[in-house]
């Protein structure tokens, strides 16, 4: 996973089109808040369950080529529910569970999601300090100066944690003093989750919504957080899909 500090500078186009949208929040006590659903090799975290689902509403909202599609996924601490599992196991002298390896997570739910969807574009993962939303943009947005692809999709998955995860967000802060006005500590209770994606494609793609390239708003909120990510994606979600519960992992 690439950890980037600031957005990069890079060539800005006005706008790209909205072509689908998703959210879905898990354990927040929200009203439309889903039961996981079950993904064959992934255990106990809400993370690639909730990684899946939004992009799975994505790709089947919209279908397209998957040789012209990329994908990038942004997380600041990626899965702290198995990091915080295999831990505590390991502390305690307990067997190592080799699916609990919360280093790989975020690349294997990508792997799951290429082979379920036909996806041969390229797929990032990324986190960031400075705001989710603007990182993936301006990553789209130099994706689709490709010419052999079509559309971008970009996906967030924030979870709660406890101790643990509060005290990698104080050291982060500390490391990056530009930050440290921030909050530090998880919004999140410890076993929630919440994720959010967008299907992007170039500007002026017929009867799709614009969104800018580069967001006008300045974000004070958690550190990383994907709340603007996830605002955009809500803004968007009601016109590419219906109110109808999706599930679409493979039982």
């Amino acid at each position: 996973m690439t950890t980037t500090t600031d957005s990069a500078v890079l060539p800005a186009s006005p706008s790209l089109s909205v072509l689908a949208a998703a959210i879905a929040t898990h354990g927040t006590g929200r009203d439309d808040d889903i039961a996981l659903p079950k993904l064959p090799g992934f255990v106990e975290s809400a993370f690639s369950p909730l990684a899946y689902e939004v992009a799975a509403r994505c790709l089947t909202a919209c279908p397209g080529d998957g040789d012209r599609t990329a994908v990038a996924l942004v997380s600041l601490a990626g899965d702290t529910t198995t990091a915080d599992l295999a831990s505590s196991r390991m502390v305690s002298g307990r067997v190592h569970n080799p699916l609990l390896f919360m280093q790989a997570t975020a690349n294997s739910v990508l792997g799951h999601m290429s082979r379920e969807f036909g996806i041969t574009g390229q797929m990032f993962s990324l986190s960031t300090l400075a705001d989710p939303l603007t990182e993936l943009l301006s990553m789209a947005d130099l994706l689709l100066e490709d010419p052999e692809l079509e559309r971008v999709l970009v996906l967030g998955v924030e979870l709660g944690g406890g101790e643990r995860v509060a005290a990698v967000h104080r050291e982060l802060a500390a490391e990056y003093a530009e930050y440290s006005g921030r909050p530090v500590l998880p919004a999140l209770p410890a076993s929630a989750g919440l994720a959010a994606a967008v299907l992007l494609g170039r500007p002026g793609d017929s009867g799709a919504s614009q969104v800018p390239v580069r967001p006008t708003t300045t974000t004070t909120g958690q550190l990383g957080s994907i709340q603007t990510l996830f605002e955009l994606a809500a803004i968007h979600t009601e016109t590419t899909e219906t109110r109808e519960p999706h599930t679409h992992a493979h039982q």
